[in-house]
This record gives structure tokens, C-alpha cells and sequence, in this order.
């Protein structure tokens, strides 16, 4: 089974879903055994770079060793540090990559010939329309596409001997915006109208349009216009846009065409071009021979509008039930109910097992666990947990189940499938990432974005809620654990011992009460220090807390005193629990060198709640019962 790995970013929030589609359907029109790994991030949209920086991370997630193609649409990353780090991993694995409408050394190239498109659109305008004055509004300066398409217009200039000046361009991105503010800025820097305005695209000449019309005037009786990409609202505008059309799908489809050539040893061009298809139209004077069909294109939107609606409201219900979800894993089932539109095989969601840190760790103040600095801001953890699971329709158990790494967790046996990764992540913290097999109708439909970052915001509201219950337990515990061992003090012993043993008798339910004492603490101290004398002290409370059950409550009554006030046990379990103890005292004091024997005396007494004795009553006989242990064991030493 073959592997090929998809890199991209999405436009805004929006899903690229024409190249997976089209890789897709190459590879089923060919029968070969290849499944399609899909690594996303909608990095390019928001003005939180730590955001971005969070959204980015899951290009650390695969190994491009792990696969046998890399195929990659870096064009919408922002920050070039970002696409140059993918770049060195897939150079680095040695294994053939394509380059979507981006030159790269080393890759191939799969796209459009911008250049000879752009050739194509100035040409027009210069030989059908006589035109002899440009501006250019175009996209972003640093953008290769938009680079090519800009030095394809100046040396078209050149060539016929129009003098070309910067102050004619326009840069900044392949918004609408741009379109609006690059006619209102070379309007005010010029003072006088061109014959034409080349846009980058159709979202930047309807932008054009608009600022043309707020000035008064008309396109194009004052001056003409063309765009590029053949999106929709070119053909559906008034008036009609001049574009150039390309299939994007086919760009995909080229891609998966040229790996199965290079995996068969076939030669293979650097660079390979899809078709284009120049449209001139009404902003340019021109008129298009194809009929619009209107009234199929409103049928569409109105549809649209009634699934978006829908969709809409499917999530805000997601979010109202995410609300009440105690658990990450609750949640996720969430998502399959109340999103009955989401068309997907399966979907998985892998988690830092951070996730668990304050639900697990109550008993101890970790500065680390507050800061959060346990979470991965580049890269991922060695391994991780499944916490959901969903096939078919059904819940799957994967409760514990950790992975250290892609494969084998996403094999699959059979060829076509695709899987598509997306980060989960607090702002810059990484905790986790969601896998979707077959996504691409949720990618076409644009569902995805919405949905994972209801869950991403839930995850983080439980998880601060989780945080601040841990706090409050932590300033709690403060008061009444003891600063050195973190057993209870006394103001523990007061609060949770003789109210459990209130609760006891009144339920008269019996409890055990075991007296331990620290052998020779004063010799210790006097012959080799105190810092031993506190070290032993730690061994006897660690060993105390690890043989004493979950609803035991361990206290530290004194220097050397330890009470444990437990459920009733069995006599077997008593004698199991205390031979453990000593050993692990024993074992402990040999490991770290002690200077001296480590062992303590202790005294149990199981109380009688049909007797009119309160908890310091048991406690002094467990105490008595502990000392004369303890005097046997001082008429026996020989030191």
C-alpha cells in the first residue's frame, strides 16, 4: 500500500478541497493501491500568531519517511519560516514531491502557466481593445503565483515599449479589499483614469468594480477590467468579468497522475501545466457567447443558504450540549448527534495525555501543571492516547490506548481512502489533533472549521474549569497538608478524621486506626544530622502514602507520629499492608545509603462503634499498643 502525504493551508478558514478530490480521482480511475494522508491548517486567517503558531504545528505531526509521495500548497502561509521548515523534512526524506502553483528547487511543479495566462489577458486588452494605459492591482508581493503574473505583465510592457512604473501596481492580498482600496489609491496617485485595470484575480476586480461605481463611474464605458481564477461571482456579477478558468480538481488529478509515473521509474517534466481557458467578457467590452444559466445558479444558492442554515443551527446546538460535557470523550460523541450532516467513515481524536494532569494530580502543587508548560508548542508527544474512536456509525472502546506514532494507527487495507488531520490546540499550546477518514464532502461543504473549533473552545473551557478546581484544591490542601511530607497536619486530622469517624459511628460502620512511629528519630538527628533525620522522616511518609488505600487519611501528628485512619480491613490484608510498608522503607534506606537502620513501631486497633469512645480514645490505644512495640524492640537492640 502506497502513502501519499497532502501539505496545505487553508484559504481563511475555508478547506482547498479541489486538490484532495482531484487526487482522489486518479487514483480510483486507476485501481492502485494508494491511500491519501491529508496534514491541514487554517493558519493564514487569524491576527493571534499564537494561534497560528498552533495551527501550523501539525506539519510537525507526520514522518515524511513514513510515506512514499509528498505532494504540497504551501502558497497561503504567511510566514515564510513556516514553509521553509516543511520544505528541509520532505528534501530530507528523500522521497518525490510536487509542488502545487509554487516553484520549489528540487520539486515538481504541478499548475497553471501564469505567465502565459497573464500574457494572454494584456495581449487582449492591448491588440481587441487598442489599450495602451494599465494599473495592476495584485495580490500579495511575496506570493509566487501573484509574482509570475506580475513579471509576466511588466516584461509584456517592455516588450512593446509602454513605459512601466511602479507607482502603476498595486500590492496586498486576494481579497475583495484589495480591489477597493488599489482603485482608490492609484485613482488618488494618478489623478486620471487608465484604458484598463488587470486584477489579480475575480475577488479584486469585483472590488475595483465597486470603488469604480461609489466614484461614479462605469465599467466599461470608462475604462475596462479583467480578473482571474473564474470563481463564480465573475460569471454572475454585473458586469460580467473578464477571467481566465482553469479546472483547480485537475490539478490534483496531475499530481496523483505524475507520483504513479515517478513510482514506475517513468520520466516526469519539472514543470507541469493545467489547462486554461480565457473568458472575455462585459467588464472588458467583450462579449460571451455562453449562456448563463441564471436560474440554476439561484437554485444552487438557495440550497446552499438551506443547508448552511442548517448546519448552523446543528452546531449551535453542539455547542449548547458541549456545555454539560464533563469529559473530552462525552463531548466527542456529542459530535456524530448533533451534527447529522457529518458524512465521514470515521473519526479519531488523539490527545496529550496532559489533558488528564489536573484530574489526576491533586495531591501535589506542580507550578509546571498551573503554566500549562507541560503542552507541546512544537511538535508532538511521543505518545499519545485515543481518546475517541468512531467507524461506521459506531462508538468504538479505545480507553488507554496510546500510539507512538502514524502507522500502523492509520493503515488501511484498501486503496482510495483519505485521511484528513487537523490540529487541536490552546492558542500556541498543541494538545492533540481530530482524524477524519473520507472528508471530502466535509471539506467541499466547509463544515469542518466550525465543528473542531466548537470542540477546541469546549476542550479549553473544561480544561481551565479543571485547572481552577485544582487551584481551589490546592490552596485547600495547603492548609491542611503537612508542608514537608504532604500527608495531613493536624488541622487535616481535625477536619477529615473526626468528621469520617462522626460519619462512622452514626452509620456504625467500624474503622481501622493504625499508629505509626518512627524508630530512634532523636539518635538520628543528634549522631548524623537533622537533613537525615527530615530524609527518613519523607521515607517512612512516602512508604505510609503508597500502602495506605485511596480513602485512607494519612496524617502526620507530630515530628515523628503518623496516623492512618482507614476503612476495616481483613487481618491478612493489615499484615500484607504493613510487611509492605517496612519493606519499602527497608529497601528505600538501602537504595539512597543511609548511614543507619530505617524501620518504625506501630500499633492498629480496629474500632467498636457500639461503644461510647470517641476517635482520641483509639487513637491512644493504638498509640499504647504501638509503644510497647516499640519497647521490644529497645530491650533487643544491641547498639
Amino acid at each position: 500500500m502506497k502513502k501519499i502525504a497532502l501539505v496545505m493551508d487553508g484559504w481563511k478558514r475555508f478547506f482547498t478541497y479541489a486538490w484532495p478530490s482531484g487526487i482522489l480521482q486518479r487514483i480510483k480511475e486507476t485501481g492502485e493501491e494508494v491511500n491519501l494522508y491529508i496534514f491541514n491548517s487554517s493558519g493564514d486567517w487569524s491576527m493571534d500568531e499564537d494561534y497560528n503558531i498552533g495551527e501550523y504545528n501539525i506539519y510537525n505531526l507526520p514522518d515524511f519517511k513514513d510515506f512514499d509521495g509528498i505532494i504540497m500548497d504551501l502558497n497561503n502561509i504567511r510566514k515564510e519560516e513556516i514553509g521553509l521548515k516543511v520544505i528541509d523534512a520532505v528534501k530530507k526524506s528523500g522521497k518525490p514531491a510536487i509542488s502545487i502553483a509554487n516553484k520549489i528547487d528540487d520539486f515538481y511543479y504541478v499548475g497553471i502557466n501564469n505567465y502565459a495566462a497573464m500574457q494572454g489577458v494584456i495581449q487582449h486588452l492591448y491588440e481587441e481593445h487598442h489599450c495602451r494605459s494599465f494599473w495592476f492591482v495584485m495580490g500579495p508581493a511575496d506570493n509566487y503565483e501573484n509574482d509570475v503574473r506580475t513579471r509576466s505583465l511588466k516584461e509584456f510592457l517592455e516588450q512593446h515599449g509602454m513605459l512601466c512604473s511602479e507607482e502603476d501596481f498595486y500590492f496586498e492580498s486576494y481579497e475583495y479589499q484589495c480591489g477597493y482600496n488599489g482603485f482608490m489609491h492609484l485613482l488618488e496617485t494618478h489623478g486620471k483614469l487608465p484604458e484598463a485595470v488587470i486584477c489579480a484575480n475575480d475577488n479584486i476586480a469585483v472590488g475595483v468594480c465597486e470603488a469604480a461605481a461609489r466614484k461614479g463611474y462605469h465599467i466599461p464605458d470608462d475604462f475596462r477590467v479583467t480578473g482571474f481564477d473564474d470563481f463564480d461571482k465573475a460569471s454572475f456579477y454585473i458586469p460580467q468579468i473578464s477571467t481566465v478558468g482553469h479546472i483547480r480538481e485537475e490539478v490534483g488529478y496531475r499530481c496523483a497522475e505524475i507520483m504513479l509515473k515517478i513510482w514506475k521509474g517513468q520520466e516526469v517534466p519539472k514543470f507541469n501545466y493545467t489547462e486554461i481557458k480565457e473568458i472575455y467578457s462585459e467588464s472588458c467590452g467583450c462579449h460571451y457567447s455562453e449562456r448563463i444559466n441564471l436560474r440554476k445558479h439561484v437554485k444552487d444558492q438557495i440550497m446552499y443558504d438551506i443547508e448552511t442554515t442548517g448546519f448552523e443551527e446543528q452546531v449551535l446546538t453542539l455547542e449548547y450540549a458541549l456545555l454539560n460535557c464533563k469529559s473530552v470523550r462525552e463531548m466527542s460523541n456529542l459530535i456524530p448527534k448533533c451534527i447529522p450532516s457529518w458524512h465521514c467513515d470515521a473519526m479519531y481524536l488523539i490527545l496529550d495525555d496532559h489533558m488528564n494532569d489536573f484530574r489526576r494530580r491533586k495531591n501535589y502543587y506542580s507550578r509546571h501543571l498551573i503554566d500549562d508548560e507541560s503542552f507541546h508548542i512544537h511538535g508532538y508527544p511521543k505518545s499519545m492516547n485515543v481518546e475517541f474512536a468512531y467507524e461506521n456509525g459506531m462508538n468504538l472502546s479505545y480507553e488507554g490506548q496510546k500510539i507512538d506514532s502514524l502507522f500502523p494507527a492509520f493503515d488501511y487495507d484498501k486503496g482510495g481512502m483519505d485521511f484528513l488531520f487537523m490540529p487541536l490546540h490552546f492558542r500556541n499550546r498543541t494538545v492533540g489533533f481530530f482524524v477524519i477518514r473520507n472528508a471530502i464532502y466535509l471539506m467541499e461543504k466547509q463544515y469542518l472549521f466550525k465543528v473542531v473549533n466548537a470542540l477546541s473552545s469546549a476542550m479549553e473551557n473544561l480544561h481551565e474549569k479543571e485547572k481552577l478546581e485544582y487551584m481551589n484544591q490546592v490552596l485547600s490542601d495547603m492548609s491542611i497538608k503537612d508542608s514537608m511530607t504532604g500527608l495531613y497536619n493536624r488541622l487535616g486530622y481535625q477536619q477529615l478524621a473526626c468528621s469520617l469517624f462522626e460519619k462512622k459511628r452514626k452509620q456504625k460502620e467500624n474503622l481501622l486506626i493504625i499508629f505509626v512511629d518512627m524508630d530512634r528519630l532523636k539518635h538520628i538527628n543528634d549522631k548524623y544530622g537533622h537533613e537525615y533525620g527530615d530524609m527518613a522522616i519523607m521515607i517512612i511518609a512516602k512508604a505510609i502514602m503508597k500502602y495506605s488505600s485511596e480513602d485512607a487519611i494519612p496524617i502526620r501528628m507530630g515530628g515523628d507520629e503518623f496516623l492512618i485512619i482507614e476503612n476495616m480491613l481483613s487481618d491478612e490484608e493489615i499484615k500484607r499492608n504493613i510487611f509492605d510498608m517496612r519493606e519499602e522503607v527497608r529497601s528505600v534506606a538501602v537504595k539512597k545509603k543511609l548511614p543507619f537502620g530505617l524501620s518504625f513501631s506501630i500499633g492498629c486497633i480496629m474500632t467498636d462503634m457500639n461503644l461510647d469512645k470517641d476517635l482520641d480514645d483509639y487513637i491512644r490505644e493504638a498509640d499504647e499498643t504501638m509503644y510497647k512495640e516499640k519497647q521490644i524492640k529497645k530491650v533487643n537492640r544491641t547498639e
